[in-house]
């Protein structure tokens, strides 16, 4: 049977991709789904880890990183260890698009790992990111590296102004913990209520509760 485009790729790497007209028609994504929602992981779940490593790459707003550590824990049950502040990667910039290749990107975490640990790594970044078949990307994650990348450009903002922090953190919150489900196993999530759906548009995110719905708690062993 074909696989879905809702789930996750087969070789590890999903980028969770945004529409190009963000916020054009926010109750879209709210319908009730088309089938039941996910009762599995994509791949057997991982252990959980004993810690995550959160890299904060270029300036970010304040209080992020932190609400990102408070989610990781409140979700999983595991605290976060942030390794050393990165620069903005320049080194990714498309100067034709204006934006950031958030593959680049993910591929350099894999590397900040500190030697002889396999614990997942989360960068959080706060420029725009692209995958050259879309116009924008929310993050992205490859099971296989445990690597995950997530960004705040796009949420901190409707129709050009900034959201109030306590927004920005919910919906820092809910897409990081979306990102690290992906490398704990996890696929797309029918249940726009679970940190697990795809998010189009920083509508989508604000929908979302604070952490995982039964199906995908249950998948990864946590009550």
């Amino acid at each position: 049977m074909p696989r879905k485009a809702i789930e996750a790729s087969s070789n590890g790497r999903t980028a969770d991709f945004g529409s190009a007209y963000e916020g054009s028609n926010p109750s879209a994504s709210a319908r009730p789904p088309a089938r039941a929602t996910n009762q599995r992981a994509e791949v057997k779940a991982l252990p959980l880890p004993e810690r995550f490593l959160l890299v904060p790459i270029g300036p970010l707003p304040k209080g992020v990183l932190s609400s990102i550590s408070a989610a990781l824990e409140q979700v999983f049950g595991t605290p976060s260890e942030h390794l050393a502040p990165q620069v903005r990667p320049e080194f990714a910039f498309n100067k034709d698009r204006h934006q950031y290749h958030s593959t680049a990107v993910l591929r350099r975490l894999e590397g900040l790992r500190p030697r002889g640990r396999d614990a997942p790594v989360l960068g959080v970044v706060d420029v725009d990111l692209f995958i050259p078949d879309q116009p924008f990307v929310f993050g992205e994650a490859d099971r296989d590296a445990r690597s995950a990348l997530v960004s705040v450009f796009r949420l901190k903002g409707n129709d050009g102004r900034l959201v109030p922090p306590e927004r920005l953190a919910h919906r820092a919150q809910v897409e990081a913990v979306h990102a690290t489900g992906h490398l704990l196993g996890l696929s797309h999530c029918t249940d726009f209520r679970c940190a697990m759906f795809l998010s189009h548009t920083p509508a989508d995110s604000d929908r979302k509760g604070d952490g995982l719905c039964g199906a995908c708690r249950s998948a990864i062993g946590r009550p």
